[in-house]
């Protein structure tokens, strides 16, 4: 897969400037950011330049993973096994990109007392220890026990909303930080501007809000605000450790920021 942050192209346009080329830009990141074999050619622009597609391919994953939920309940499956298969769908179609930097994350990050570079070259390391295992399994478990006691309908609109904030969250650390690396996906991404960070985490709100808005007014105004607010400590709490984020701990925040919205909206929301 050709990556759209590759740092060979970007440099015929800072953004896209009609409708065919966001687009052509939206087609370039979801080829990315899931396992989708999308004709797009040449990649043209990095990621900072096109943040505010983020929420939608988030809604398109969120849909995909929600249809197979609501299909499964709907058939009279039981709460936990929709969620399990909601869960995999979700883990499939994005070829567990952010799980992979979750697991990273909490390897480089979970032991004492260790100095940011030991914690970089442990994060770079393709073997997974405890602290990643632990994190993946927890992961896991978290999401099937929030979406197992909705009903079909309810869980589609959740997922949508979930994973549409927590992809736009993803814009918050490209603009407050540096990246770590100058040879990684984090640093490939570029640096976008306040207006267009500032942009995609509101339409990532306003999407889950409207999706949300049948639960009442107060479910679809707290969830995503909530959500958006782990994802921002989240970066900070490990640009604090590392110095900055790198393409793993971009991952790290999205998942976060997923698991916080399920945990909310499964606190707040009845079937």
């Amino acid at each position: 897969m050709t990556s759209p942050n590759d740092p060979s192209f970007g440099s015929s346009s800072r953004r896209p400037t009609s409708f065919d080329e966001w687009l052509q830009a939206a087609k370039e990141q979801a080829t990315f950011f899931t396992g989708l074999k999308l004709d797009v050619g040449l990649p043209r622009w990095q990621l900072a330049d096109v943040l505010p597609v983020l929420p939608f391919i988030g809604a398109g994953i969120g849909l995909a993973a929600g249809l197979v939920f609501a299909i499964v309940r709907g058939i009279a499956g039981p709460g936990w096994l929709a969620a399990v298969l909601a869960v995999g769908a979700a883990v499939l179609i994005t070829r567990a990109l952010h799980e992979d930097g979750l697991a990273d994350t909490a390897d480089g990050l979970g032991p004492h007392a260790l100095e940011p570079a030991r914690r970089l070259e442990i994060m770079r390391d393709s073997r997974n220890g405890t602290f990643g295992v632990l994190a993946l399994a927890l992961s896991v478990l978290i999401k099937v026990a929030c979406l197992a006691q909705f009903g079909g309908a309810t869980g589609l609109v959740v997922l949508i909303s979930a994973h549409a904030v927590s992809r736009a969250v993803l814009a918050y650390p490209l603009l407050a930080y540096s990246p770590v690396h100058t040879d990684g996906l984090g640093a490939q991404a570029g640096k976008p501007t306040d207006n267009d960070v500032w942009l995609t985490i509101a339409l990532g709100a306003v999407l889950a809000f409207l999706l949300l808005l049948g639960k009442g007014f107060f479910v679809a105004l707290l969830t995503p605000l909530i959500a958006i607010g782990a994802g921002i400590c989240a970066a900070r709490w490990i640009a604090k450790r590392l110095g900055g984020y790198t393409g793993d701990t971009l991952g790290a925040v999205q998942q976060k920021a997923e698991i916080a919205f399920l945990v909310v909206a499964a606190l707040l929301i009845g079937r």
